[in-house]
């Protein structure tokens, strides 16, 4: 579906609305024709060192999946993420349309109120079915050859109908540092990571979707993957009780499927 074009009366209004999206900020803004659309500002520049630091730390563990490409910020973190909101649109992804850019920010569709992560963690009577159409849309998307930057929950835009709307935040570009099967694989990580200790259904149908995911991935993506489940299954013995935080039980459930994966991989067919 297409966007509606800003007018001058939307471009006014946006212009109105800036003590609340200026500074780094986003806002969603009501126009006069347009309906409501997203207002991000520039992010001020980020320094290079955490994320060399991060990449040195994931080269340590043969894991070069786990590597964070740099946050830029500034005017080529925007011409960034506009980019890529723009390429990812035009190859059929489901992500905001960018309708105006400015020097200091830029303009894009609303998609929607809320999203997976909060869809999980509130129940919401399509919880399941949201997680089952985020696999699912991964798929889809690194079949078509492209890669999500952050594919965690709170990043998958659900709709005031409660579906699967669409996906956010391109800030950074993970083939800055890595290649495709290897971002395509981080975005599985980021998924279950941010989703499996809260997805709201039995562990085996959680198990026989991923499998089915991983079936219909690109080779080489499933191979990658796959490389990740070995490097870090092991963290499955961190404990599950949510009095550690959630980082922690989070992490210790995607290492857990990551385990029961490599086993049914290795199980002999019938």
């Amino acid at each position: 579906m297409t966007a509606p074009a800003l007018s001058p009366q939307d471009l006014q209004a946006i212009a109105s609305a800036a003590p609340q999206w200026r500074g780094g900020n986003v806002a969603v803004v009501q126009t006069p024709h347009a309906g409501r659309v997203v207002v991000k500002s520039m992010r001020a520049p980020r320094h290079p060192a955490r994320y060399r630091l991060l990449g040195a730390l994931a080269g340590l563990l043969g894991a070069p999946y786990l590597k964070t490409a740099p946050l830029l910020g500034g005017a080529a973190g925007q011409a960034l993420e506009v980019r890529r909101l723009r390429a990812l649109h035009a190859a059929g992804v489901r992500v905001p349309q960018v309708l105006h850019v400015a020097p200091d920010h830029f303009v894009m569709q609303w998609l929607g109120p809320g999203d997976l992560a909060a869809a999980l963690r509130q129940r919401h009577p399509q919880a399941a079915a949201l997680w089952r159409e985020g696999g699912e849309a991964l798929t889809r998307i690194h079949c078509a050859g492209q890669c999500l930057s952050q594919a965690f929950a709170r990043n998958m835009i659900v709709s005031e109908t409660g579906a699967l709307a669409g996906m956010i935040d391109f800030e950074d570009d993970p083939l800055q540092v890595m290649p495709l099967a290897d971002a395509q694989a981080r975005n599985w990580l980021d998924y279950l990571h941010s989703t499996l200790w809260l997805a709201p259904l039995p562990q085996a149908e959680a198990d026989a979707c991923l499998d089915a995911w991983m079936q219909a991935a690109p080779a080489a993506t499933r191979a990658r993957f796959t490389h990740a489940c070995q490097r870090l299954a092991w963290l499955r013995a961190l404990p599950t009780h949510r009095r550690w935080g959630r980082d922690t039980v989070s992490l210790q459930a995607a290492a857990a499927a990551a385990r029961r994966f490599l086993g049914r991989q290795a199980a002999p067919s019938a």
